[in-house]
């Protein structure tokens, strides 16, 4: 073998040992997979319905892996706080993120949020919470066509709650005034839903969206009522209530929903390892009856449908922002 003959050969030698050693510890780190704790890094608060699915859900998806899997609540900054955790550490399937809509219209809100939903690989659909339109006792309508007739002939005498910290409330109340018609009422803003619902009971405001575990467990007292589902979907906790778009109002709706994903980074042979397992935890029906305390339901979505879905939801966001000439900083 001649002497340049040697060299290239040794050349190549070297150069397939550098990606030998470089690789290694990736395929290692794959196939031994999960051999650590997994945290869930999510931006709702300890308490909150989605921070009880959460937790309901790690506890069931650690026995699957085989490994602890914990919930870390990481609030504030507009979820902005638990976003930065996760897209600050490693792409190797342990710090995952649980969120919800925010992740698609958190850009659109903070301009220098510094990501956008590709930065994100989705695991699974874990639930949604279909609101439902409560209304306090001085409101005479009892469904969805004689609630409209009213909201357009009392107008501003009609108070509408919504969450300071959601901005899918807001534009579905806007939504609401400009289909009814008549004169726009007033929005009110409040810190939390008990807050607001305790306005409902009081009849300082007239109508609130939100969901059955916080307004429900109130209908007996007689003080409140539900008219109508503001969601896609009707709620499993009150089938017979209709939806707006069945009865012909196809734009008011919100969707609320939880799902679980990890950084876009991360190797395909985990992420396939982790929507397997979470497919199985959330397909259990002693999950699906578990979730019913939560407030979340089974959600009608599929992994590979979840990331068209979100950047539809957040063009749609941006356009009602426009329409209704909001401002959000």
């Amino acid at each position: 073998m001649s002497i340049i003959s040697i060299r290239s050969w040794n050349i190549f030698l070297f150069v397939l040992a550098g990606v030998a050693t470089t690789t290694a510890p990736a395929l290692a780190q794959t196939n031994n997979y999960p051999n650590k704790t997994i945290t869930l890094v999510t931006p709702f608060g300890a308490g909150s319905p989605f921070d009880l699915l959460g937790r309901l859900f790690a506890d069931r998806l650690g026995k699957i892996l085989k490994t602890s899997v914990v919930l870390e609540n990481a609030t504030g900054g507009q979820a902005m706080v638990a976003t930065k955790k996760v897209l600050n550490a490693p792409a190797d399937g342990y710090t995952l993120f649980y969120t919800s809509n925010g992740l698609a219209t958190t850009p659109i809100v903070i301009k220098d949020a510094g990501y956008t939903l590709d930065d994100f690989t989705p695991i699974a659909p874990l639930g949604h919470a279909p609101y439902i339109l409560f209304a306090s006792a001085s409101v005479k309508a009892t469904d969805i066509p004689s609630f409209m007739k009213e909201l357009k002939e009392r107008g501003k005498s009609m108070n509408h709650g919504v969450l300071g910290t959601s901005y899918l409330g807001l534009i579905l109340a806007k939504k609401m005034s400009v289909t009814a018609g008549g004169d726009p009422y007033q929005e009110i803003s409040y810190r939390s839903s008990p807050e607001m619902i305790r306005a409902l009971l009081a009849d300082d405001i007239q109508i609130m969206a939100t969901t059955y575990s916080i307004a429900g467990p109130h209908l007996k007292d007689g003080k409140i009522k539900a008219i109508g589902a503001v969601a896609r979907e009707k709620s499993a906790r009150m089938p017979e209530l209709k939806t707006f778009i069945e009865a012909g109002y196809p734009d008011l709706y919100t969707d609320v929903w939880a799902a679980l994903y990890t950084k876009a980074q991360t190797p395909k042979e985990i992420v396939e390892m982790l929507r397997k397992a979470s497919a199985e935890v959330i397909a259990d029906p002693s999950f699906q009856e578990a979730m019913k305390p939560t407030g979340s339901e089974p959600w009608n979505m599929t992994v590979d449908k979840m990331q068209p879905a979100f950047k539809a939801e957040a063009k749609s966001f941006q356009e009602a922002i426009e329409k209704f000439n909001l401002k959000l900083n």
